[in-house]
């Protein structure tokens, strides 16, 4: 039964290995050979009687020395490839050859202890046991602990977690945003009026944003929110608005959280006036960017004209008193988005917090840097680096798991998720990632450099039977 897994190339290695144990033995089992053998030695046995009764052994030896100093091996081996080495093997043994076919189960315990005293050497070498590395994790743990439960109280001061005061912003219409929006247009369309003889993009500029359409949604059973449509559509979205949105005002389309496409009609035929309508016409993606490639293969001015209106859309929406929704969310999970937005809960709050935690984990990085800079001071002239440096690293992951996981239980008792430190528990996350990589990297060279120096230590020991018996 199969112990172990092999990848293809370790296949072909079996394969191999296993050619050549059985050649090995029948060359060491074969009765001509040994005759040759015997007789060789025999041979040598009486020339060596021989020459020392006619008292020539001192002669003997200076000539065997000389030989061996300046013999040159006249008939070089000649190196067959690898391919064709496993071509043969391939023959000899057409089976899948596993390491219970080459090694005893003696043998692989062997080669298990051997692998366990390795590993144990890597342990001791890489622990953390002696007072100056515990003095390190303690010091180091105390930081990021105390950092991750005040981190609730300085946050608060600069309202993590809050929503906004709508009372303190602008309605949609307020003259002076619609004001602004008219004037940037107007910049626009004269820096770009003599640029481009297609005017398609002075259609893009004058005309109100398709996604903005919230008419004819009720009639085709699609969820606009009231007035909170601005969830609703990715053209309001403050990330995927700039590549939705630009293809809707390219396209007169609008493109809903579900990532449905309708096509957009600028005319309401029930009331016969100009209005933004959403109509029963769905339109695929695919078939969406196809068209806004077209435009801008039929004048490039067209995405300008899109990008500028998207940004002017988003900016002007920005303080206004329902603000932009959070970016991603309400694609992801639409009743948690409801509820954030319901509660005034927009992009710009989402931005303010995602500055603190960004804070957050800049301290404990910089903890962090601080730890392995003076840590890194003590290593002592004949220690390894790397494995030096998994001690450092060692010491990081802990202190930053523990402080995360008393921000959590913190979070947890207190049944209030703003005092979760989501900037140390990001920074944990990229030790647990990046730290556990290198000590995997650092402790397989360092089996594979133990391993090879017991191999190159068997072949000296090797080599100099060899030369004894020159």
């Amino acid at each position: 039964m199969k112990k172990f897994i092999y990848t293809s190339e370790e296949k072909k290695i079996n394969k191999v290995l296993k050619m050549n144990q059985e050649q090995s033995t029948e060359l060491l089992h074969d009765q001509k050979m040994k005759n040759v053998r015997d007789n060789a030695d025999d041979a040598i046995r009486k020339s060596l009687e021989l020459i020392e009764s006619m008292e020539k052994s001192t002669d003997v030896l200076k000539n065997k020395q000389e030989i061996s100093e300046n013999r040159k091996l006249e008939n070089k081996p000649i190196l067959e490839s690898w391919d064709k080495i496993y071509d043969e093997a391939s023959a000899y043994s057409p089976d899948q050859i596993i390491l219970e076919d080459i090694m005893t189960e003696e043998e692989i315990k062997n080669a298990f202890r051997e692998l366990d005293e390795i590993n144990e050497k890597f342990s001791k070498k890489t622990g953390i046991v002696n007072k100056t590395d515990l003095s390190f994790l303690a010091i180091a743990t105390g930081l990021q602990v105390a950092k991750s439960l005040l981190f609730p109280y300085v946050a608060q001061k600069f309202d993590y977690g809050k929503g906004f005061d709508a009372t303190n912003r602008k309605v949609s219409d307020d003259k002076s945003i619609e004001q602004d929006y008219k004037n940037a247009k107007e910049r626009f369309l004269n820096k770009h009026k003599d640029k481009s003889e297609i005017k398609h993009w002075r259609y893009i500029v004058t005309q109100p944003v398709a996604y903005d359409a919230t008419q004819g949604s009720r009639e085709l059973g699609i969820n606009m929110g009231g007035r909170n449509h601005r969830m609703y559509t990715l053209g309001h979205d403050p990330m995927l608005g700039w590549i939705f949105g630009t293809a809707n005002i390219m396209t007169d389309c609008i493109t809903f959280n579900t990532f449905q496409t309708n096509k957009v009609t600028r005319f309401n035929t029930a009331t016969r006036k100009k209005a933004l309508v959403i109509t029963p016409e769905i339109v695929p993606i695919g078939v969406m960017f196809k068209e806004c490639y077209d435009y801008v293969c039929a004048d490039y001015l067209d995405l300008p004209a899109a990008l500028y209106m998207q940004a002017l859309h988003l900016e002007s929406d920005k303080y206004t008193k329902m603000g932009l929704p959070v970016p991603f969310l309400s694609s992801i999970n639409e009743n948690f988005a409801s509820k954030l937005y319901s509660e005034h809960y927009d992009a710009l709050c989402f931005s303010r917090d995602l500055k603190i935690v960004g804070a957050s984990f800049a301290v404990s990085k910089i903890i962090d840097i601080i730890i392995t800079l003076t840590h890194g001071l003590f290593r002592k002239p004949d220690e390894n680096q790397d494995l030096y440096e998994v001690k450092t690293r060692k010491i990081l992951l802990i202190s930053n798991s523990l402080a995360s996981t008393s921000s959590i239980i913190c979070s947890s008792i207190t049944k209030n998720p703003k005092n979760l430190d989501i900037g140390g528990l990001l920074n944990t996350v990229t030790h647990l990632f990046t730290d556990i990589a290198f000590f995997a990297r650092i402790k397989k060279e360092f089996v594979e450099n133990e391993i090879s120096t017991k191999l190159r230590a068997e072949l000296n020991e090797i080599d100099q039977m060899y030369q004894e018996m020159l």
